[in-house]
């Protein structure tokens, strides 16, 4: 019997880890899905690849968290369009403004 309820437990648990890990992937290739969106629209330089993969994936992290409020989410996509906007050249970001959809997407805003 106890032998059962240890097998059952583990299984469990198991299943637990692997949902999370599926998450992970889950997001690091949404944050990747944006920064090649980025990188095309833009001609993003090779050396910025990781530090927009790494604030996408910052972005997914904070929009996945079910405990945030509305607002905090709100304040995550102004702080992302605020990086883009402090990173990119005026010319790029002329280039990202041209494509609305694209932009609210990275930003991580709802169209409505």
């Amino acid at each position: 019997m106890k032998k059962l309820l240890l097998a059952v437990a583990f299984c469990m648990v198991a299943t637990l880890s692997m949902s999370a890990q599926e998450t992970e992937l889950s997001l690091q290739a949404k944050a990747k899905n944006d920064m090649i969106a980025l990188a095309q629209a833009v001609n993003l330089p090779e050396n910025q690849h990781e530090d927009f993969f790494r604030l996408f994936e910052m972005k997914y992290e904070v929009l996945d968290n079910k405990n945030l409020s509305a607002e905090r989410k709100i304040e995550m996509s102004r702080v992302i369009e605020a990086k883009i906007r402090g990173t990119l050249s005026p010319q790029q970001m002329a280039q990202l403004e041209a494509n609305p959809e694209l932009l609210n997407r990275l930003i991580g805003k709802k169209i409505k």
